[in-house]
């Protein structure tokens, strides 16, 4: 774990992956999640000479808290961290709630980017409507409207359950619910380890900052997608339960100047957890 300190005095922590001399490349974890999930692009980009870095959000893992942080709040933040570790220019990963952040970041300073890939990413919710995410994000959401008092227990109970080997119940049970592809990723006890990690990070300070952290996906994200110009690597399996493949259409059909890698039979841990390497060489132009 390592540290930057912003001009606003806030520490943003950050994971290193890959290849400490290679070309650098910054990695946006999902939601519930934190910047341990980068450790999941650890071989592509030691083989592929990325440098990957992955922060931790504010409030979430060890970052400090911001309050009343916004989405375009990013892209401030990602330049003074680039700066300081000494990045003119610098890929961009974003997996799952990582992916809004690549859209906002190529936004504010395309002039910076050399590639921009979204994995999995999470749509404009003002656009396209909460209906057809998986169940438990729109329990967590009917929580947070109507009975927010039960989040915290909730999310600790959910830290108990992560600590669960795939074959106990009920971790058993919940990834039963998930797409086939998905259910081999998480019976993989050091991949799901990593997965399960993220989540307790994301808790360590309070559960108030994951809730925080979420509600920037309920809000206006405060730029219009369909001014990108910039080229984005778009990826998305059609058997996505968590987020549905019709998110993802939708959003690409906003976007310009996209490149839709559509997998058949990915869902949502597969596509991020496995296609690491190809997501990382169609970034690199060798795909």
């Amino acid at each position: 774990m390592k540290f930057v300190t912003l001009s606003s005095g806030r520490k943003i922590a950050y994971h290193e992956n890959g290849d400490p001399a290679g070309v650098p490349a910054f990695y946006f974890h999902g939601w519930p999640s934190s910047g341990v999930q980068g450790t999941l692009m650890d071989a592509a980009g030691k083989e592929l000479g990325l440098r990957i870095i992955s922060p931790d959000r504010p409030g979430l893992g060890q970052s400090d808290f911001q309050p009343g942080r916004k989405l375009l709040d990013w892209p401030r933040d990602l330049a003074e961290m680039a700066d300081q570790l000494g990045f003119d220019r610098f890929h961009l990963f974003g997996v799952s709630g990582g992916g809004p952040y690549v859209l906002a970041v190529v936004h504010a300073m395309p002039e910076r980017i050399i590639s921009a890939s979204t994995v999995c990413g999470a749509p404009p919710l003002t656009l396209f409507g909460t209906q057809d995410l998986f169940w438990p994000y729109r329990f967590v959401l009917l929580l947070r409207r109507h009975l927010n008092f039960l989040m915290a227990p909730v999310f600790r109970m959910g830290a108990l359950i992560s600590r669960q080997r795939p074959t106990d119940l009920p971790m058993r049970w919940l990834i039963g619910m998930l797409n086939p592809m998905d259910q081999v990723i998480m019976k993989d006890v050091a991949r799901q380890q990593v997965i399960a990690e993220g989540f307790r990070q994301s808790i360590a300070q309070k559960v108030a900052h994951i809730q925080a952290d979420a509600d920037i996906y309920l809000e206006d994200w405060g730029f219009d997608v369909s001014k990108i110009q910039f080229p984005i690597h778009m990826w998305h399996g059609r058997e996505d339960r968590n987020i549905p493949f019709t998110y993802a259409e939708k959003l690409a059909a906003l976007l310009p100047n996209v490149t839709p890698h559509w997998t058949e039979e990915d869902g949502h841990y597969s596509l991020a957890v496995a296609r690491g390497r190809e997501v990382a060489m169609a970034a690199l132009g060798r795909a």
